[in-house]
């Protein structure tokens, strides 16, 4: 968000240009307030403080949204639009990440393997691909074997029993 606010803010386009340093100023407002509340919890949630701001932005999105001809600048609205719970949920819950890097890094690989096996050729092939992603992921981030994991649910399912649950601690 805060690129494409940047990259607005050298557009030729004055509403553009006036909406990207809105949302620059903004976005770096609020992570000030996001790392200050890290260190010192506020009295009040972020969002409760930031409620006019919020507001006055959020106004300034749906007109920007709906009216503006600039393309990207009509983009950035309706996505902070459309996002807009989640994109803000930080305020409520400052230990939450800024950011969606650590799990667009966690997905890169496999984004990579999609692209070189050109996808799957069926919705259940596709299901079943995130299904094993989501399992192999979880055990990873667990420090725990995926393939034993994996390797046990085959074995319940041929013996006939249900899967079996991810276990929460270190082992099978």
């Amino acid at each position: 968000m805060i690129r494409k606010a940047e990259g607005l803010k050298d557009s030729l386009d004055m509403a553009a240009r006036l909406f990207g340093e809105q949302t620059g100023l903004l976005l770096g407002t609020l992570i000030k307030a996001v790392y200050a509340a890290r260190e010192m919890p506020p009295d009040q949630a972020l969002s409760i403080t930031y409620q006019s701001a919020l507001s006055d932005y959020r106004s300034t999105c749906e007109v920007m949204g709906a009216s503006v001809t600039h393309t990207k600048a009509r983009a950035l609205a309706r996505e902070m639009l459309n996002d807009w719970e989640a994109i803000f949920q930080v305020l409520a819950h400052p230990h939450l990440p800024l950011t969606n890097n650590e799990a667009e890094q966690a997905l890169r690989h496999w984004v990579i393997l999609r692209s070189i096996c050109h996808g799957t050729r069926t919705e259940d092939g596709t299901r079943i691909f995130a299904v094993l992603i989501s399992v192999i992921e979880t055990r990873c981030i667990r420090q725990q074997s995926p393939w034993i994991y994996l390797a046990a649910v085959i074995r319940q399912r041929r013996a006939g029993f249900s899967v079996p649950r991810l276990p929460l601690v270190k082992g099978v």
